[in-house]
């Protein structure tokens, strides 16, 4: 069969969903499917690295097309980006070969409606793996209003991508609710979650971590992580508040490890109130990653109010991974919370409590060993349900599978880790 797959990151590049999307393309590949990838050329974060127009990695087929290298600190700037990416895209789309299923991600956002109109002018099926919903979230955080003339077109586009798709894949229960509302037929939605990108036990390096902490001057810190992108969707107002309430805890820090419109508020608030217990650091390096992420005391996974099955805070499977106490801020009812109710695991602090925050870390900081090889252990056990060869025989056997009888059995996945900041 041939496959193509659709998405502006894909190997080299570090985020978790370039990771994904390669572990899914190696996985069909070793099934004796033909797959291809485009994508963008520049690397998503770091905007002024570019990575060659074509690679052949693992038999996958990468094509990388041009944009625009602005970046993200400013909106527009974004939106540029990826016009200039969708322009790219449409072109190499227009001469690329008739592909039996071609599987769209959603970045940039509505990206599926490329692939949906592909598979129409040329046959085949398309599939839409939401990795968010978009327009939905745009509207929530006031980037867009539902009600304008672009607020209806988007939505009328995203609508009738997923009424056409053969089949839709969301990450967890409320993104499910969520796509049936705007009319995806309930049998052709598949709940696969994502993955952890490090393996369990990879972030055991403790030397590695010693000499990461030595070097931004953390021994002997409590440290509380935030790792990841800095963004309108992940409101970071809690956890800089209970950074203030701690300020006289001398061996408490924050640190800020990532990139994004929201890295200038962290450095704002900071320098108006004088905080020293605030520390800031810049997206790491690959091979400084699991020693950043593997720094944390107490790791901190956040999500905005009312975004529950908008999107999908993928980090927590990293955590896990990491076998470290976690503190979830955000709504009660999303797939973390689910995860801590259920195994008991971890603690939930709604948006705007940043005392009750600030207590969940004080009282973190006093666990027992037992009580942190305990959630070492259960954390490992959680992590294992996510595995990338359960989840990916998961979309396997109920996307593909069906038209393909007397298939073997999973292969393991052979591909190496392309690690990210969670």
């Amino acid at each position: 069969m041939k496959i193509l797959l659709l998405n502006q990151t894909f190997y080299p590049d570090n985020l978790a969903t370039s990771q994904q999307v390669a572990d899914l393309a190696v996985f069909l590949t070793q099934r004796g499917h033909q797959v291809s990838v485009v994508t963008g050329q520049r690397a998503y974060e770091e905007r002024q690295i570019k990575f060659s127009p074509y690679e052949k990695w693992q038999g996958i087929e990468i094509y990388r097309v041009a944009s625009t290298g602005f970046g993200k600190k400013r909106l527009r700037y974004r939106i540029v980006d990826s016009a200039t990416f969708f322009i790219s895209l449409v072109w190499k789309l227009m001469f690329f070969p008739e592909q039996d299923l071609v599987i769209s991600f959603t970045s940039p956002p509505l990206i599926g409606a490329l692939g949906a109109l592909f598979t129409w002018l040329k046959g085949g099926r398309s599939v839409q793996w939401l990795m968010d919903i978009n327009p939905d979230a745009a509207f929530q955080v006031g980037y867009l209003n539902r009600k304008s003339l672009l607020g209806r077109v988007l939505n009328f586009i995203f609508e009738a991508t997923l009424k056409n798709a053969s089949e839709v894949i969301v990450l967890d229960r409320w993104m499910k609710h969520r796509v049936i509302e705007h009319g995806a037929p309930k049998e052709r939605v598949i709940i696969v979650p994502p993955w952890s990108v490090f393996k369990e036990n990879e972030l055991d390096v403790e030397k590695a971590i010693e000499e990461f902490k030595r070097e931004h001057h953390l021994e002997n810190k409590f440290i509380v992580l935030y790792s990841g992108n800095h963004s309108v969707v992940h409101p970071l107002d809690t956890l800089l508040e209970a950074a203030k309430a701690l300020r006289n805890q001398q061996e408490v820090v924050f640190l800020f490890i990532g990139a994004g419109l929201r890295t200038k508020d962290v450095a704002e608030f900071k320098e108006k109130n004088q905080l020293s217990n605030i520390i800031q650091l810049p997206l790491q390096p690959r091979e400084k990653v699991k020693a950043s992420f593997g720094s944390a005391d107490l790791h901190c996974v956040v999500m905005g109010p009312g975004m529950s099955g908008l999107v999908h805070t993928s980090k927590i499977y990293s955590v896990l991974a990491s076998g470290k106490p976690f503190v979830f801020v955000g709504p009660n009812q999303s797939h973390v919370s689910d995860l801590v109710r259920v195994n008991s695991l971890g603690a939930v602090v709604e948006s705007g409590q940043a005392g009750l925050l600030a207590a969940t870390i004080l009282e973190t900081q006093k666990l027992s060993l037992e009580a942190k090889e305990h959630i070492r252990n259960v954390s490992h056990s959680i992590v294992r349900n996510y595995a990338p060869a359960i989840n990916l025989s998961c979309f396997y056997q109920n996307v593909i599978q069906e038209g393909l009888p007397n298939e073997a059995e999973t292969y393991p996945l052979s591909s190496e880790p392309v690690t990210d900041e969670g």
